[in-house]
């Protein structure tokens, strides 16, 4: 996103974790179905086992809100749920696109949904955590998380999506407050209050926390992000805590802002952030294992299909594909604006979407060839893309500026 001014960029060495190939669930150690996550899986990793559009050969069909839409939508039992800038979240027909329900809420529903057993869960900017029936819109329950910090600048798009372990769900409230809920009621089990670390010369600071955490095998990790005007640098570490009593089991190198969502496969966690590279980090130490020094400021979140990360960039707009082992670059495509969105995968093709921080009506959605990059088809929406697309049975589903829900196929 070339042009807009940044702060100078300080610290060094980070993670985002990626991987698991071709699920489109995640936990169900519950004893109840599986989430269905933001970006596909419960390790984040962008990997649904359904297939995408293998051309784009229209919009199948377009959804008006009243706001922008950030938010990501997630399809469950033929409903797609996303939430929108009006202040709603919306559940509409996968097959026609037309209105299920819509829940109100007192601020901008910039989170991205997850769905468990029937019942719908997000973080509005209002400062509430809210369960909602999936069939009928009715709430569950709501919890007052006390804030959630707005936007840093204009680029800060999205709130905190949650994540669900078992019979907990997960999310990053105002203040660096890290909350657990009680999945069925939405009573808090523990909160932890996040610092800036490794050197702690900003654990003073303000912490704000708008990426989305990854749970896997008893840990959650969750990237940090902050402003220091007077300093001139966006600090942010990748947290791990302990998912049953919210103790700080390590927090990693400082790094820049860490914006968006960390993915993990067995072996590490992939992250990247504002004015630093993409990292891979040791699951159980933080360590850095790599960094790939080739991409630059970056809102869009990893995703992880076997041997390779891929990543996008708002400042290059482009996408990476990188390998997990070195970090090594294997290719890039040029897209033709900035990449906030995050991409996704089939296991063929790789999606995602482009949007132009000077212009509202130059969104693009991209399909590319996993293994060599080639394009494969491009379309253009009415808006700017910044949403993360879904995938169902041959259909691209992702929200725009424009206000609109898009189902393309």
């Amino acid at each position: 996103m070339g042009g807009k001014s940044k702060i100078a960029a300080f610290g060094m060495t980070l993670a985002f974790a990626a991987a698991l190939a071709g699920c489109s669930a995640g936990d169900s150690r519950a004893g109840g179905s599986p989430a269905v996550n933001f970006r596909g899986d419960a390790r984040h990793t962008g990997v649904y086992a359904t297939n995408g559009p293998a051309r784009f050969s229209h919009i199948k069909w377009s959804f008006a809100t009243g706001g922008r839409i950030r938010s990501s939508p997630v399809y469950d039992n033929g409903t797609i749920f996303v939430g929108s800038d009006d202040n709603h979240l919306y559940a509409a027909d996968a097959e026609t696109g037309k209105l299920k329900w819509k829940f109100g809420t007192g601020g901008p529903v910039s989170s991205s949904p997850v769905v468990r057993d029937g019942v719908v869960y997000f973080l509005s900017g209002d400062g509430n955590f809210y369960a909602v029936n999936a069939a009928t819109g009715k709430q569950r329950w709501k919890f007052v998380a006390g804030g959630t910090n707005g936007p840093r600048d204009v680029y800060d798009f999205w709130l905190s999506s949650s994540a669900i372990d078992g019979d907990t769900v997960y999310f990053g409230g105002g203040g660096g407050t890290f909350y657990a809920l009680d999945l069925a009621n939405g009573k808090l089990r523990w909160k932890r209050e996040l610092h800036f670390q490794n050197p702690d010369t900003y654990k003073d600071y303000p912490v704000t926390l708008h990426s989305t955490p990854v749970v896997d095998d008893g840990v959650v990790y969750v990237g940090t992000q902050g402003i220091i005007e007077k300093l001139r640098t966006e600090p942010g570490n990748i947290v791990a805590l302990d998912a049953k009593t919210g103790e700080q089991l390590w927090a990693s190198p400082l790094m820049q802002a860490a914006d968006p969502s960390p993915a993990l496969d067995d072996n590490a966690v992939y992250a990247a952030g504002r004015n630093f590279p993409l990292v891979a980090l040791d699951r159980k130490t933080g360590k850095i294992l790599w960094y790939s020094t080739g991409l630059q400021y970056t809102m869009s979140s990893p995703a992880v299909l076997n041997d390779t990360v891929y990543i996008g960039s708002s400042d290059q707009h482009e996408l990476f594909a990188v390998s997990t082992k070195d970090g090594a670059v294997k290719w890039k495509y040029e897209a033709l604006a900035a990449i906030h969105s995050s991409p996704v995968t089939d296991g063929k093709r790789i999606y995602f979407g482009s949007g132009d921080s000077y212009r509202d009506d130059n969104g693009y959605v991209y399909a590319l060839d996993a293994k060599t990059g080639e394009e494969v088809s491009k379309l253009q929406v009415g808006g700017n893309v910044f949403s993360t697309p879904t995938l169902h049975e041959g259909v691209l589903y992702v929200g725009s500026e424009d206000h609109n829900l898009y189902a393309v196929n």
